[in-house]
């Protein structure tokens, strides 16, 4: 095992727990005194997503994972964790950008870790933070310097619910959220990613699905984060092990977006077997996307999404959600044409820049 994770499990001095105030809503969330901004100031000040896991987390953005208990979160988080460590596929498809990884985990052991790390064979790359050994507790300006002393870029919170009760926290208190808000504020202003594992509220019958308001706590702290994903058993399995994991909204990830995983018990391992009707598993899309990019850069035509379709032999829809994607990132170039009285076609050319 790492001498990071052996000196993770030697203790650190316990910070007592942290009475919960009975400050006003106002002192949560203060007025910034922002004004109204022009649309062209905008538009010049946008970036496109920067994915640090591609469709699932990008950087700057506070990502909330919600499931039940057992569902997997924790090993899919540790998997998540391994990939960017070493900047390799995420479940055998999804992209990662190579950055150091801490995570603080609170709601396992540090030998319940190092048995399901062994398991994984994890054995490099990860540095940990357990709650056996004083950080039980979220203090964000604790998390601060300790983010910034280490240089990493990405934080994992396992779980956020537990980190938020053990401070004090009611699960039902309106200011659950408040914290959040703080790590969302976080991650922009150190520019990272932070993923927070979170519980569910228990189900009335049998939870066919998730949704943002099986998330444990008020109900703006889905509201509080940039992205919030669900996970959850299917319910009508197509495999052994069959997972869900859903995007719910709101920043970067596409509401509504699928993956279907299958878990593997032997190795606490994840795949990404297949995604939700009219969409195309993340290697078919990179492909698609370089198909694109090629033809738009070897000559000087401009196309619609249905001749590029027809040019490299892809299905339309699918392409003209590849080339506005591409737009968005300012990969390609888009001008509107007109149509003889009818609807404006749009047409798609390569990106120039200035000399």
């Amino acid at each position: 095992m790492t001498d990071n994770l052996k000196a993770a499990s030697q203790g650190d001095i316990r910070k007592p727990r942290l009475a919960k105030t009975s400050a006003s809503r106002h002192d949560y969330f203060p007025h910034v005194g922002k004004g109204p901004k022009s649309i062209d100031e905008l538009l010049k000040r946008r970036r496109p997503a920067e994915w640090i896991v591609d469709l699932f987390g990008a950087r700057g953005a506070c990502v909330l994972l919600a499931g039940e208990s057992g569902a997997g979160k924790t090993s899919l988080l540790y998997q998540m964790a391994n990939a960017i460590s070493k900047g390799k596929l995420f479940m055998g498809q999804l992209n990662t950008v190579k950055n150091k990884v801490l995570i603080h985990q609170a709601d396992e052991s540090v030998n319940n870790a190092l048995d399901k790390l062994q398991l994984m064979g994890i054995d490099a790359g990860i540095d940990f933070l357990f709650g056996e050994d004083g950080w039980d507790t979220l203090d964000i300006d604790r998390i601060r310097r300790e983010v910034k002393e280490g240089g990493y870029g990405v934080l994992f919170l396992d779980s956020v619910t537990t980190l938020l009760t053990n401070r004090g926290y009611s699960m039902r208190d309106p200011e659950f959220a408040s914290p959040l808000y703080e790590l969302n504020s976080l991650a922009s202003e150190l520019n990272i990613l932070i993923v927070c594992n979170a519980h569910l509220r228990k189900p009335e019958g049998i939870r066919q699905e998730v949704c943002i308001h099986d998330v444990i706590g008020a109900g703006t702290q889905s509201g509080a984060v940039s992205d919030t994903w669900g996970l959850w058993s299917a319910t009508k399995p197509e495999f052994e092990n069959h997972y869900v994991l859903k995007c719910l909204g709101k920043r970067n990830c596409q509401k509504g977006t699928i993956m279907h995983l299958q878990g593997n018990e032997e190795d606490f391992s994840w795949y990404l077997k297949s995604v939700g009707k009219d969409d195309l598993l993340p290697k078919k899309k990179q492909e698609l996307r370089n198909q694109v990019l090629l033809l738009l850069h070897k000559d000087d035509i401009w196309r619609t999404a249905n001749e590029i379709a027809l040019a490299i032999g892809s299905n339309p829809e699918h392409t003209r959600r590849i080339c506005k994607k591409l737009f968005l990132e300012r990969e390609i170039a888009r001008e509107q044409r007109s149509s003889n009285g009818g609807r404006p076609l749009w047409l798609y050319g390569p990106k120039t820049f200035p000399t």
